[in-house]
């Protein structure tokens, strides 16, 4: 017995293009399955941040922060790249306690301030709070932060958590008085609840990339718990 099939040319189209498609479409999605397991976060606590002489070597701290956004498909431009800046807070465990970032915005007529920031895993901001600059008309900064990729578990005065998530780095530990935690994970926001709030965070083990938005603020306003400290 013949059967009389009639296809028009739409459908024919369709079924091309549609497979097609669906084939372009499964291919990416394998080659983002492979470029996903090919990605692995170097091992930044192994990598020399010091030069023979015992300075903070800025070049291959800026490398490790292009690594991690390298890590999370982070776009980066020429901006980042040259705008980038990285401190060791004068500590010399950099790997443990660090900082990388790029400043957006410093408005000081607009009070408003936005700045990237850029945490190796398990790096910590050390433990400061922020006060006024009374003969330049600058207040006590306010701040948020809203996490983009990875994780990092932020301290501020309160009820202590009775465990914290993180174990605090040898370097820093004595000197951490706050302990009332808040963990942020993509998306996620906090920020400090009042003024001159003593703070610190240290990010997950596998790093953060952060915005924050303040009130303007001036690192000459910074007050670190360890003295030791330089920023």
């Amino acid at each position: 017995m013949s059967h009389n099939v009639r296809i028009d040319r739409r459908t024919v189209c369709a079924a091309i293009v549609g497979g097609g498609l669906g084939l372009a479409a499964n291919s990416v999605r394998a080659a983002e399955g492979r470029r996903a397991r090919q990605r692995q976060l170097p091992d930044f606590a192994a990598k020399e941040f010091y030069k023979a002489d015992g300075s903070f070597d800025q070049d291959q701290a800026k490398q490790a922060y292009l690594a991690l956004l390298e890590y999370y498909r982070y776009p980066v431009n020429d901006n980042i790249r040259q705008n980038m800046f990285v401190s060791d807070f004068g500590i010399k465990h950099f790997a443990q306690a660090g900082l990388g970032g790029v400043l957006w915005m410093a408005d000081k007529p607009g009070n408003y301030s936005s700045i990237e920031v850029f945490l190796l895993p398990d790096q910590m901001i050390p433990e400061h709070w922020h006060v006024a600059m009374e003969d330049e008309q600058i207040l006590p900064k306010m701040e948020s932060w809203v996490v983009r990729y990875g994780k990092t578990f932020t301290y501020g005065e309160g009820e202590p958590t009775a465990a914290i998530a993180v174990k605090i780095h040898d370097c820093q530990a004595k000197y951490v008085t706050v302990r009332s935690e808040k963990a942020l994970a993509p998306g996620e926001v906090t920020g400090t609840k009042r003024t001159m709030e003593k703070h610190w965070q240290q990010a997950g083990p596998e790093g953060c990339i952060l915005t924050e938005v303040s009130s303007y603020h001036d690192g000459r306003a910074v007050r670190f718990t360890d003295p030791k400290i330089t920023f």
